[in-house]
């Protein structure tokens, strides 16, 4: 196999090394950089604190509310209850309906018949 003559390989693999060397990341970060990073930490802390406490705290609007005097029978129970009762009512129609139809053909298919 012929060796290739160009110089293209070397210098990109010298400007890669320049590049890394120069902008690279560093293992231990400078004192002054570590203060900085340390105070913002501080800071962010301080702020998640102080929203966690405010999220956490209670709301006296719920507490001010008056019991009021009883009125008779609630008709919430019934808007709550109406759409369930409706599709267990339904659910158990289909059901019933089709278990008479089974109940039908097995009928026939011992009489022989279609009576």
């Amino acid at each position: 196999m012929a060796r290739s003559n160009s110089m293209a390989a070397p210098l990109l693999v010298l400007t890669a090394v320049a590049l890394a060397v120069c902008y690279g990341p560093s293992f231990v970060a400078a004192p002054q950089t570590m203060e900085v990073r340390s105070m913002q930490h501080q800071a962010a802390s301080a702020v998640l604190g102080l929203t966690a406490a405010t999220a956490a705290s209670p709301l006296p609007a719920l507490a001010a509310r008056v019991e009021e005097e009883d009125e008779g029978f609630d008709l919430r129970i019934l808007a709550v209850l109406a759409l369930p009762l409706f599709a267990v009512s339904w659910a158990l129609f289909n059901v019933w309906r089709v278990a008479f139809r089974q109940v039908v053909r097995i009928g026939e298919s011992e009489k022989g018949n279609a009576l």
